[in-house]
């Protein structure tokens, strides 16, 4: 039988009795201070520690961050279940005898049966949540310990609310993590994205032209919270698949002043509505892009009351470039969700959701072929598939390639590669965050097949014949420097492998389509030749050896259409940034920092045994 915890509090003492939980007792500010310390502890290996801030300046309710941020932790808020015993679970999942409109029609008309078992259970009593009812002017959200993350932020946000919603008739219902900008003492922004579901039900309030109700939960139990992150299809309750993870309906309450049920034993909920029209600027927001998402206007979130336990606890989190606590929750999606995916694609074996791609720009899979080019034909599929048809770059692999270890599979990669066959470039939709695309939602998609080639593919039975490839290269700077005074700096990578690799800083100012106009004489450069991947970065904020910082540019830079350049075998990929004299119309963002002023005073103010190491690894040696 699974664990289904109370609530949070519950599992915050799991936590602590596994040594998984630092409680800080020492006044400490939301506003940047309380990010700076999660993340030295989230990016330090292993994750680092479950932060408990128990003096929180201005605010009476203690703050619960980085509280998924590892392995085990994640291990942990399933009731020590592995993925693995999942796995026979989710595959029960599917029953295709199950009759239309019970969960709504989901892809492949697949319906999701056995969720029903666990469904949410409405209770009429008094509800934990509900322990403290403010309503009208009682309402102030300041009373809430709502954290600033980054210096650039545009104020403080709600990084990780329950938000629940229904469709104009009632028939469905959504609960998902959207971000929440405070305004003032009663209005926040809602974070509502084009593709998600709260976009959708807000758009049908719209066109009848009604207020839209909305309620907001701030901590709950754990299964409840990672569920609000999951890829589900469209129709299905995340609520059901919380039931299911935990073997147990959550038990649910009406809300005060709007008609909504929410979870009795959250932390704190916030109730009420959005008008169908009343949009207002929010942002910019330190994403996990690790770049700002820039201003842009959104619906606009009125609170009605706020419901709160009398001891709350405000369960938050800093999103950014990885490592962050929001890795640990991806891949749990990556583990939890691949039978389901077998089953729709029967050859994938398995799936990786590398970090330095931002979970959803890249996907690598293994797969068993039955046929020719099948692995483009996966491909084509995934990008037809709900929310994995916003990822930029798909791999498929062969099934030894060691697919969950980021510098063995960047080994094999290159020395599997062919990019005069197996690459290929297309285009479709991209996520609202991808900052690259050509258009914004729509840009280039690129897939690279290295499974070895079976019958009926180029390369069958041909022997595999590495080329000799230059064991020095101290002559490359002297090459380059003569080829273009723009080039700044360079690192070689593989030299002992198939697709040797050369990195590029260039100085980009005033230099447009610096990424076209290289790989013209880079392709010609006879001396250049052995070289089979060229990747150009920028002069800002680059450090050629940090190969982690290298892959997360490829990955957020590029559009597969405008930036990735082939001859032959060979391939140049522009990850700089873009301006508006290559027809770049938006502004670029910028990267991630925190300021030193907040580095240097919480070095000051905290103790060492409060802090993590401040750095992982960058030679791209940990695990995922």
């Amino acid at each position: 039988m699974k664990k289904a915890y109370k609530d949070l509090q519950e599992f915050i003492h799991i936590l602590e009795e596994n040594k998984e939980l630092l409680r800080i007792q020492e006044q400490v500010d939301p506003r940047l201070e309380i990010s700076e310390i999660y993340l030295r502890h989230a990016k330090s290996p292993g994750g680092g520690k479950a932060l408990l801030f128990e003096n929180v300046k201005n605010s009476r309710i203690p703050v619960l961050i980085n509280t998924f941020g590892s392995y085990r932790r994640m291990g942990l808020s399933f009731g020590s279940h592995t993925y693995e015993d999942y796995e026979s679970e989710m595959l029960s999942l599917l029953d295709l005898s199950v009759p239309e409109g019970i969960l709504g029609k989901l892809s492949k008309g697949l319906e999701l049966l056995p969720l029903l078992k666990y469904p949410p259970r409405r209770i009429l009593t008094s509800a934990a949540c509900q322990e403290v009812v403010l309503k009208g002017d009682e309402v102030d959200l300041s009373l809430l310990p709502v954290m600033t993350s980054w210096p650039g932020d545009g104020g403080p946000f709600v990084t990780l609310p329950l938000v629940f919603t229904k469709s104009i008739d009632g028939k469905k219902k959504n609960m998902g993590v959207y971000r929440m900008q405070i305004y003032d003492r009663n209005t926040t922004g809602m974070h509502w994205q084009i593709h998600k579901d709260g976009s959708h039900f807000h758009g049908e309030y719209r066109k009848a032209g009604k207020r839209m109700e909305v309620a907001v939960a701030i901590g709950a139990d754990p299964a409840t919270v990672y569920s609000g992150t999951a890829p589900l299809p469209n129709g299905v309750y995340e609520l059901l698949f919380a039931g299911f993870l935990r073997g147990k309906g959550i038990p649910m309450v009406p809300c005060k002043t709007v008609d909504l049920e929410v979870p009795a034993n959250a932390e704190i909920i916030l109730e009420g509505y959005v008008e169908p029209d009343e949009l207002l600027d929010e942002g910019p927001f330190g994403d996990h892009t690790g770049y700002y998402t820039l201003k842009e206007p959104y619906p606009v979130f009125h609170v009605t009351a706020i419901t709160m336990k009398k001891n709350p606890i405000y369960l938050s989190t800093v999103v950014g470039r990885s490592p962050m606590e929001d890795c640990y929750l991806a891949h749990a999606t990556e583990r939890l969700f691949l039978p389901l995916l077998r089953h729709i694609a029967p050859e994938v074996l398995d799936q990786h959701l590398p970090w330095d791609g931002n979970f959803h720009n890249c996907q690598v899979f293994t797969i068993q072929k039955h046929y020719p080019y099948q692995g483009r034909r996966l491909m084509s599929h995934i990008w037809g598939f709900t929310q994995a048809s916003f990822c930029k770059c798909i791999v498929t692999a062969s099934e030894e390639a060691p697919i969950h270890n980021d510098a063995e599979f960047m080994d094999y990669f290159l020395d599997h590669a062919d990019f005069s066959r197996g690459l290929f470039i297309t285009e479709g939709i991209v996520d609202a965050l991808d900052h690259s695309a050509i258009h914004k939602f729509h840009g280039g998609k690129i897939g690279i097949d290295i499974s070895h080639p079976i019958e009926g593919e180029p390369g069958f039975g041909e022997p595999t014949l590495k080329e000799q490839h230059p064991k020095r290269v101290d002559w490359v700077d002297k090459e380059l420097a003569m080829l273009d005074p723009s080039i700044i700096g360079c690192e070689s990578y593989g030299l002992d492998l198939k697709n040797p690799v050369l990195i590029l800083k260039v100085y980009k100012k005033n230099k447009p389509h610096i990424g076209r106009d290289l790989s013209t004489r880079i392709f010609d450069r006879i001396n250049l030749r052995p070289f089979k991947v060229f990747v150009i970065v920028d002069e800002k904020n680059n450090d050629l050896k940090d190969y982690h910082r290298i892959l997360w540019r490829v990955f957020n830079n590029t559009d597969a259409l405008r930036d990735v350049f082939r001859e032959g075998d060979r391939v140049l990929v522009d990850a700089t940034y873009k301006i508006a004299e290559e027809g770049y119309e938006r502004e670029w963002p910028a990267d991630l920092e925190m300021s030193s002023e907040i580095v240097a005073r919480v070095t000051e103010r905290f103790s060492p045994s409060e802090l993590a190491a401040e750095s992982v690894d960058p030679n791209l040696k940990r695990k995922h």
